[in-house]
């Protein structure tokens, strides 16, 4: 059912209409009012992190690690396919990776993502209740598995305590256990504990592009490493599928001017 109450039943016109509402939900930023960031790592001269070093044996291990249950992207290389022929596209692959730091740009279609809603509550009709479920491509998260960005962030203590998701170690188990270990130690100590709980719709979505280069250059982040960043963010798309019927691609990421 679209905004206009009017039901819609042909694959076409759903696949449409989710495609539509996945991508209203993006942030479009006002590219002359995006805020300083304070700076972390080091002084203004500083650079932390400027190039990837990307070597065969890495790059190796990541294609030995591709599940076969995963599916393919836009590229339509599926992981299965991917890890049986490792031995041989190793190599070409870790040239391939460098030429990309090289030119400080990536392939179009590690641009493109492939979606599926899935349903997760209320009217089954609305297409605000199903969650997209983006399939990218292979290739780029075999590339993205060997950049050295975290492991830099961890190492010089730019990633806060007080953040678990995504983290090596951490989980959502990890910090409600922290939080309930303070909850108590603030009891035995005879204070109050009041709880406010907040959940961000759609957060990594809505994540302004702008705003998450400008802290990426005041962590250390710079130079290819950067620009590639940058690049990978400018231009994303996304087409739908329902029924085997995809919808039209659409610019979602828009990034950087």
């Amino acid at each position: 059912m679209n905004s206009e109450g009017k039901v819609i039943d042909s694959s076409e016109g759903i696949s449409e209409l989710f495609n539509e509402a996945f991508g209203k939900v993006f942030t479009k930023e006002r590219l002359g009012d995006v805020p300083e960031a304070k700076w972390e790592y080091g002084d203004q001269q500083s650079i932390g992190i400027s190039d990837n070093t990307v070597d065969e044996e890495a790059v190796m291990s990541r294609l030995d690690k591709l599940r076969d249950d995963k599916a393919a992207g836009a590229d339509e290389l599926i992981p299965r396919f991917l890890n049986k022929i490792k031995l041989e596209l190793a190599r070409p692959l870790t040239m391939f990776f460098r030429k990309v730091m090289d030119n400080e740009q990536v392939p179009g279609d590690w641009k493109e993502a492939n979606v599926i809603p899935i349903f997760k509550s209320g009217n089954r009709n609305t297409a605000t209740n199903y969650r997209p479920v983006s399939l990218t491509s292979q290739i780029c998260k075999v590339f993205e598995a060997i950049d050295q960005v975290v492991e830099f962030l961890e190492d010089n203590k730019l990633i806060r305590n007080s953040q678990h998701g995504f983290r090596k170690g951490s989980s959502c188990l990890t910090n409600l256990l922290l939080f309930l270990d303070k909850v108590i130690h603030s009891i035995d100590d005879g204070h109050g504990a009041d709880i406010v709980f907040l959940n961000l719709a759609k957060a990594f979505d809505k994540v302004p592009h702008q705003r998450l280069l400008e802290k990426l250059r005041k962590h250390g982040i710079a130079g290819k490493v950067l620009s590639v960043i940058e690049n990978w963010l400018r231009g994303s798309r996304q087409r739908v599928c329902i029924r085997g019927r995809w919808s039209s691609w659409i610019t979602v990421w828009s990034g950087v001017p």
